[in-house]
């Protein structure tokens, strides 16, 4: 009798053990689940945010855009000494630098009409070699006069010729600032100034190549492009963390009057020939054929060649092996030198 109640009391513990363990596994299994955010009957379920999709890009600069595509107004800044700093520049989407009278050189700023600068200068006078470059894009092209040789040019063959000294109304003059080094526009002034000629300016350039930026840093962290003299001693440092380059001028970060830094996602070298013309130091570059190139980004360096057959045509890069190079979105500066008035390092 007592072994038979001795066989019921182990019974029961044993029901009593596996229900325990039944109730643990339950539980297990249910917390696995929330933890896999794998659906639960009576509970929420986790919504995954979708990136959203880049449908258009800015052909300038291959930044996305939302509206259609608008086209751009190139405008001829001053890097003399005595008009730094510059206002604007830092919102360029493309910028050429090159000598235009030794060893001072000048930039030609391309700017989207999509976007609202409120400063841009101080504006200077146009070059033959700036006109050659501003035609890749067939947009406004702003300056105050320019030598003989660009002038014929610009009122022989080209649709949106914006000289100030015939557009006055839409620069004005910086009283802070010395002449000739104090004229300044923005681009309210230049699309109320396209609104008035009732100039069609278009968008029909041909895009370089866009992609995003690498996971991987390269250890090319410094470019430097030493045009001879102090004033004019050009360093590109790379910024790991916002994956771009700050330029140096001068020994001294380029930046704008209210602090704001010239920085670039890309800054390519271009190597082509260039000689002085007359008394004055003007130069002759050549902007067409092809050159040696070295392409900036990310840290990393491309070795390869720049080409431009027509002066309609865009100036394209190309690795050693041939293929087009695809730039980050983003700002590119091309400094154009020759051997004779650059050394570059790296």
């Amino acid at each position: 009798m007592l072994k038979i109640k001795k066989q019921r009391i182990n019974f029961i513990v044993l029901i009593i053990v596996l229900a325990f363990l039944l109730m643990g596994t339950i539980v297990i299994v249910i917390r696995n689940e929330r933890t896999l955010n794998i659906p639960v009957k009576n509970s929420d379920t986790v919504e995954l945010e979708i990136p959203k999709v880049c449908e258009k890009i800015r052909k300038i600069d291959g930044r996305c855009i939302t509206q259609d595509e608008v086209g751009v107004v190139g405008v001829m800044i001053d890097n003399h000494v005595g008009a730094r700093p510059p206002a604007g520049l830092s919102q360029a989407s493309l910028v050429y630098e090159t000598i235009v009278e030794s060893p001072i050189t000048r930039f030609l700023a391309i700017f989207s009409l999509d976007e609202n600068v409120e400063k841009i200068g101080p504006v200077r006078s146009a070059r033959p070699f700036y006109v050659d470059w501003v035609k890749e894009f067939n947009g406004v092209y702003a300056h105050v006069g320019g030598s003989n040789a660009a002038i014929e040019n610009l009122n022989a063959t080209y649709d949106f010729n914006f000289d100030e000294f015939y557009n006055g109304a839409y620069f004005y003059r910086d009283n802070y600032r010395s002449t000739p080094h104090n004229v300044f526009t923005s681009s309210e002034l230049i699309k109320k100034a396209i609104e008035d000629k009732k100039w069609d300016v278009k968008s029909s350039f041909e895009s370089w190549k866009f992609h995003p930026d690498s996971l991987v840093d390269g250890n090319v962290l410094g470019i430097e492009v030493d045009f001879k003299t102090y004033d004019f001693l050009v360093r590109w440092e790379y910024d790991v963390t916002q994956k771009n380059y700050v330029r140096y001028e001068g020994h001294e970060i380029h930046s704008e009057k209210d602090g704001t830094e010239i920085r670039a996602s890309n800054v390519v070298i271009m190597y082509t020939e260039s000689s002085i013309i007359d008394n004055y130091g003007r130069r002759d570059t050549r902007t067409l054929g092809s050159g040696q190139a070295l392409v900036f980004q990310n840290g990393q360096v491309i070795e390869g060649l720049w080409k431009r057959e027509k002066l309609i045509d865009r100036t394209k890069f190309y690795n050693q092996a041939g293929e087009e190079i695809s730039f980050y979105v983003g700002t590119t500066w091309i400094e154009v030198v020759t051997a004779e008035t650059a050394k570059v390092k790296y």
